[in-house]
């Protein structure tokens, strides 16, 4: 084969790979732009699918190496504020290659049935534990129910056409599609799980603080002050619980005992759940938590996090070399204590059970395998405002809400706050 029919070929298997990255990541995108409609986040999933079973190695390397990019790459923004923006694009290569490399995996040999295994795998692949890229998630905000089930079932039908078509069986092919789409949204409609909202009335709060200015000292009492301002506002209107977003209390909220004991008293009006960093004592080498603050009837409980963010509050490597990265690139800071417990956060409120998530946590499958019916979740997007990062969030928790039958309760800072039913 000489080198135009190469080049040919390579063009045209880039082209392939492209346009199936592009269409397993317009969900996102159709959802973050408020132009996602059903029926158009069904028809770009199929496509995706149709065209992921087209493609070759080098396809898949291609395909991979742009979903890399299109699903993930606000992780980079992060480091604005480690004063390392110029890794950024050291970043970006990272992720290329990473998502590359594996879609490479997956297409690594032209077989329908190894593409099907492959892809199915994919949502059990997590880098560094990190488990966002979920391949039935495309599906979140389709006709069709976000399942495993769904992607082989898909994957089979799209299958079959693709054989009866080439063997030009086109009236058969284009009769078989349709048919098969319709057998499998009315399948697993069936497995569809739904839930009631909780009778409390629950205020979701959405604050709106730049992450260089979040910590400044000079910004604090104006944070207080309006965490304050919400929580009366919301014992005005009469809501039975406010949920302030990660770290709302811009301090170490357990060392503040006037604050604490303001917290208190408001909570015999209404319960106050929040965020805010913990630390259990005063020593320079005091173990610091992520927490979740829960203030109900004057009592507080306080809710370490379980799962830290790879490499945003853990360096996921062995401690000499996570000690190494923590000098050289976040400048000696420590990682976050976790959680010994293992088992996912909760807390009663009113006498209801609610799973307790903050973040990264409420986009894990161990907080909703227990099938809770409330979940709370706080967060703290500011960090990679703006971007989609947000809307990918969003649509993983209603993802896992849409599976395990939980409706969420969400605050946020610097993106929008949302109740999800599932």
């Amino acid at each position: 084969m000489n080198a135009t029919l190469i080049a040919q070929k390579r063009l045209h298997q880039s082209l392939i790979g492209i346009l199936c990255a592009i269409s397993l990541s317009a969900f996102i995108y159709l959802e973050h732009f408020s132009l996602n409609s059903p029926i158009i986040s069904t028809l770009f999933a199929i496509v995706g699918l149709f065209l992921y079973l087209q493609l070759s190695a080098f396809g898949g390397l291609v395909c991979g190496g742009l979903i890399g990019i299109l699903w993930f790459y606000w992780i980079a923004l992060s480091f604005r504020y480690y004063d390392i923006a110029y890794l950024m694009p050291l970043m970006w290569i990272v992720l290329i290659l990473v998502y590359g490399i594996l879609f490479l995996f997956f297409c690594a040999f032209n077989h329908y049935v190894y593409k099907l295994l492959t892809l199915l795998c994919g949502s059990f692949i997590h880098p560094f534990g990190f488990n966002w890229f979920i391949p039935e998630a495309i599906f979140t905000t389709s006709y069709f129910t976000p399942s495993k089930w769904t992607l082989v079932l898909l994957l089979l039908s799209l299958m079959i056409f693709s054989m009866l078509y080439l063997k030009r069986f086109y009236k058969i092919s284009l009769l078989w599609l349709p048919m098969s789409l319709i057998c499998i949204y009315i399948f697993t409609q069936q497995s569809s799980i739904h839930t009631t909202p909780s009778p409390l009335k629950i205020k979701t709060l959405q604050t709106n603080i730049p992450q260089n200015l979040r910590w400044d000292s000079n910004n604090l009492q104006e944070i207080l002050d309006s965490n304050l301002e919400a929580i009366n506002l919301a014992i005005k209107e009469s809501y039975d619980v406010i949920i302030l977003p990660e770290t709302a209390f811009t301090l170490v909220l357990n060392h503040q005992p006037k604050l604490l004991q303001t917290l208190q008293e408001k909570s015999h009006k209404i319960t106050i759940v929040t965020g805010g960093i913990y630390q259990d004592g005063f020593y320079q080498d005091a173990e610091t938590y992520n927490s979740a603050y829960v203030f109900e009837k004057g009592e507080m409980q306080v809710l370490h996090k379980i799962i830290l963010v790879p490499f945003g509050e853990s360096i996921p490597l062995p401690s000499s070399l996570a000690n190494f990265i923590n000098e050289l690139i976040f400048k000696g800071g420590s990682n976050f204590a976790k959680n010994p417990n293992t088992t996912p956060n909760s807390t009663r409120i009113h006498k209801q059970d609610f799973q307790i998530a903050i973040c990264y946590e409420a986009t894990r499958e161990e907080y909703y395998q227990s099938s809770p019916k409330f979940l709370i979740a706080i967060s703290n997007n500011a960090w990679f405002a703006p971007s989609i990062e947000p809307t990918l969030q969003k649509i993983l928790m209603l993802y896992f809400a849409k599976n395990y039958g939980t409706t969420i309760y969400h605050s946020s800072n610097a993106s929008p706050s949302f109740i999800l039913f599932p």
